[in-house]
């Protein structure tokens, strides 16, 4: 039985589907919900180095900020709607790889199942982007839930 569940999200469809499989299975086991989103401030010097963006550091950080709180808010009311205790946890880092932070958060966080979705990307376009799910699968010692979403087609971008 479960009583900690750790879900990573990010607010794409495939992390909202793997949000809906986390909330029903603390619904069948009563567990609590860690909800995490996970940020790289370091983004903001890359944006600002190659010349991607006209707004302030300041300014940018603030924009990531919101959105990861936006998108933490939505998924605990929609917890919370359906009845589980959810707690949200923003990570913040500083260059360390996304997988990174969240392994760390959940080593602290005593949870016993990580639920994580997983774009299904394949070939090329997974060896460019990597698999933040893939990495979390081989760097945490608790159960993993990858939920799967749908593969996009090799033309799209």
């Amino acid at each position: 039985m479960y009583r900690h569940i750790f879900i990573a999200i990010d607010d794409s469809p495939t992390s909202r589907k793997a949000l809906k499989e986390a909330i029903s299975l603390a619904q069948i086991h009563g567990a609590t919900l860690e909800i995490a989103h996970a940020i790289d401030e370091n983004l903001v010097h890359v944006f600002h180095s190659k010349g991607m963006t006209t707004t302030t550091r300041k300014e940018l950080k603030k924009v990531l900020r919101t959105d990861a709180e936006g998108c933490l808010e939505r998924a605990v009311k929609r917890a919370e709607k359906a009845g589980v205790k959810a707690t949200p946890r923003l990570l913040r880092g500083h260059g360390e790889h996304s997988s990174d932070l969240i392994a760390s958060a959940i080593q602290e966080s005593e949870a016993d199942l990580l639920v994580v979705g997983s774009h299904g990307r394949r070939g090329v376009r997974r060896l460019f982007l990597g698999s933040v799910a893939e990495n979390l699968a081989r760097k945490v010692s608790i159960s993993v839930l990858m939920v799967r979403g749908t593969e996009p087609a090799e033309d799209e971008g």
